[in-house]
């Protein structure tokens, strides 16, 4: 909380709206290691590591390099790395660089975005495939043909020659 005064930066936690802690890296922090908080976290500076929280605010000078799992993820900021959260807020300044899954993505005009979005299923992959590949039918082959005597010479193509007949009108 200092850092809001102007008397030095870093980390500090106070209460969010909601009624959570919230933690605050200010933008003088460079943080490498893996960050886990059940509450809600405000990156101003950068985290090189993963991070894990309830809700994730990246602000505009904030900068994230690795994986993010958040119920609610805003980024103004950058981040490289993949982002698993159950909604996305991707503000015009931001710059992202690797995959979004998510169950609801807001992008503004102007972000940046580099990797593909990827919508969160609530039923797995597997049970998710058709019913008729989960009861393949066998192949069945034709009954082999009865060989009559009089149609021999006919049946050129089943021996592999191709060519057109001879004498046929």
């Amino acid at each position: 909380m200092l850092s809001r005064f102007g008397k030095g930066g870093g980390t500090s936690s106070r209460k969010s709206p909601a009624g959570g802690t919230l933690s605050l890296i200010g933008a003088d922090v460079r943080i490498v290691g893996n960050i886990t908080t059940e509450g809600e976290i405000q990156i101003d500076g950068q985290l090189e590591g993963d991070i894990v929280c309830h809700r994730l605010l990246i602000g505009e000078s904030g900068r994230v390099t690795g994986e993010i799992t958040a119920e609610t993820t805003q980024v103004h900021g950058e981040v490289i790395g993949k982002i698993t959260a159950g909604a996305v807020v991707i503000a015009r300044a931001a710059r992202i660089a690797g995959d979004i899954i998510h169950d609801s993505i807001e992008i503004e005009a102007g972000a940046q975005l580099e990797g593909r979005l990827v919508r969160k299923q609530e039923t797995p992959a597997a049970d998710a495939a058709p019913a008729l590949a989960a009861t393949p039918t066998p192949a069945r082959l034709a009954p082999p043909r009865k060989d009559t005597g009089t149609d021999k010479g006919k049946d050129k193509a089943a021996e592999g020659d191709l060519s057109p007949a001879t004498g046929a009108a």
